[in-house]
């Protein structure tokens, strides 16, 4: 095969297996970012967490909220409750971040897939 051709394919499939292992990050950090609490399912986001501080700081101790599916949940303890969607926001940003500077360091397929 010719080598220029080569060298295309090899970096074709750089650029595909980057761009999988990129979706994958990103799908283990949306994982990590779910939070169940009091039978409801919750996703650890800025506007959640912004909701929640909010009630609490118009002095709100319980709520009634919406999980992810939609369902009213009520929450008993709103101040524990924010800090679950923190940590675990913080605990996926983190994991994701840690991830992505291992991949922009990765210049080969074996790099990107950790053989």
């Amino acid at each position: 095969m010719d080598e220029r051709l080569e060298r295309a394919l090899e970096f074709g499939n750089y650029r595909t297996t980057l761009s999988n292992q990129k979706k994958n990050v990103i799908a283990r950090m949306k994982t990590l970012q779910i939070v169940h609490h009091q039978g409801g399912s919750f996703v650890s986001s800025p506007i959640n967490i912004g909701f929640i501080h909010a009630l609490i700081a118009a002095g709100k101790k319980s709520s009634i909220v919406l999980d992810s599916k939609d369902n009213p949940i009520e929450i008993s303890d709103l101040s524990e409750f924010l800090t679950m969607l923190i940590e675990s926001y913080t605990e996926g940003t983190n994991e994701y971040k840690v991830q992505m500077d291992k991949l922009k360091k990765s210049r080969n397929i074996k790099k990107i897939m950790d053989w």
